[in-house]
């Protein structure tokens, strides 16, 4: 009770207040882009049972699985969105303004000789994209509350799924769904265990593959990849693309949902980014300020081989990955520190500076 209170008379009540604000609101535009689109909504934003998803069999505690306080399809997941040239890009800045400037971080992604890049200023809104690139359907994907990106193949079991945001939590991460014929019922998919986690794909034992990306600044991913397309914005959200309804959240270590288990004690703080390399048979997850600080690669490292794909500035809010120096069929992910702990504690090398416990 001493450090609550400690916490709210340093100032934390205006950090709270901060983030119920922001909360509602993110929660009431939600509701305004559902009614425009002249849909009920399907889920009372607390009860999990409320939103129409098979729950059973469950491969992840249910009392775990939550509402994120949006019904479902509360967030607009893309279907084959339109892209940009960069000309295109330039010839629309004066209709968009502030769309995409240099600083701005991007989900980019390298298939088949083709480049494309997603800004997270646009993901916030949806948070799915289900993509084509090069002929390769691609879902690309991020959830602001872990800060987590990751880009999967859409083809399972020999077939094409198309994802959509389930307004539904596990652990603070997103859960997706594979939207589904009338006959056939849904199941639902959590992006960081990369794995449907309830349903009767869950019941088939259902996985994704994870792809190699990068989260770049844009003037990074542009200068490395000249002839990237980008995803274009979807107009009827083009009055909200220049607001961050996450800045609040960022600013504090607070979570605004459960999760278990949180790393005790933390070695970084709870919202470090992190990225990670590896696959089914094991991660490697390496936290930026130990790969800005890293002076040289310690001898005998079991990552020591990963590491000289990364690139860093110290300082800097992203780590760029060098794609073809990757062993083929690694994956890469980033996220925040609590969200990948909670998520991969059980199947995850952490990075460790030479001589650390």
């Amino acid at each position: 009770m001493t450090s609550r209170t400690g916490f709210l008379r340093s100032g934390g009540w205006i950090v709270i207040v901060a983030m119920v604000v922001t909360t509602c609101a993110f929660a009431y535009y939600a509701a305004r882009l559902i009614r425009a689109r002249g849909s009920r909504p399907v889920g009372d934003g607390q009860r999990a049972e409320s939103y129409g998803f098979a729950l059973e069999p469950c491969l992840v505690p249910r009392e775990r699985i939550v509402s994120s306080g949006m019904p479902r399809d509360g967030l607009s997941a893309l279907v084959e969105p339109a892209t940009w040239t960069l000309p295109q890009l330039e010839a629309a800045a004066s209709l968009y303004r502030k769309l995409l400037v240099p600083g701005d971080r991007v989900i980019g992604i390298r298939l088949g000789g083709q480049a494309r890049a997603y800004p997270l200023r646009l993901l916030v809104w949806h948070e799915v994209v289900n993509d084509t690139l090069a002929g390769v359907p691609i879902a690309v994907t991020y959830n602001p509350l872990c800060d987590s990106a990751a880009v999967f193949r859409r083809i399972v079991a020999g077939r094409s799924l198309t994802f959509a945001v389930s307004g539904l939590l596990y652990n603070s991460n997103l859960l997706m769904y594979d939207r589904q014929p009338k006959s056939r019922r849904e199941s639902l998919w959590s992006q960081l265990l990369f794995k449907a986690v309830a349903g009767p794909a869950a019941a088939d034992g259902a996985v994704l593959e994870v792809l190699p990306i990068n989260v770049q600044t844009w003037a990074d991913w542009r200068r490395d990849n000249p002839e990237t397309t980008v995803l274009a914005p979807d107009p009827r959200l083009a009055d909200r693309y220049s607001s961050d309804p996450y800045t609040s959240y960022f600013g504090s270590d607070q979570l605004r949902f459960p999760v278990q288990p949180l790393p005790s004690p933390a070695r970084y703080a709870l919202k470090t980014p992190v990225v990670a390399l590896g696959g089914p048979q094991g991660w490697t997850a390496f936290p930026f300020p130990m790969l800005a600080s890293l002076s040289g690669v310690p001898a005998g490292a079991p990552w020591a081989g990963l590491v000289r794909a990364l690139s860093c500035r110290a300082g800097g809010n992203t780590v760029a990955v060098a794609l073809d120096r990757l062993p083929p069929g690694t994956g890469v992910v980033y996220a925040s520190y609590f969200a990948w702990f909670a998520t991969h504690h059980t199947d995850t090398t952490w990075m460790e500076p030479a001589g650390a416990p």
